[in-house]
């Protein structure tokens, strides 16, 4: 089975699939953030993260150190 990597570069792997085409990836090692270093893709204003945190932060514990 051929697998293509997002930038193009392909390699060869054994399976036991009948593969009549190439496996093409979404993410992998060349363009994910966690391998990268980008944090802005990772840790932004309009990420899922982000938004349930601003949608359900008047619901979380006030902590009494905090003022």
């Amino acid at each position: 089975m051929t697998v293509v990597l997002r930038n193009g570069a392909t390699y060869q792997v054994e399976t036991v699939l009948k593969a009549n085409r190439p496996f093409r990836l979404q993410t992998d090692t060349t363009n994910h953030p966690a391998w990268t270093g980008e944090k802005k893709a990772m840790v932004g204003d309009d990420s899922r993260a982000a938004q349930f945190l601003r949608k359900y932060d008047n619901l979380r514990t006030p902590n009494p150190q905090e003022k």
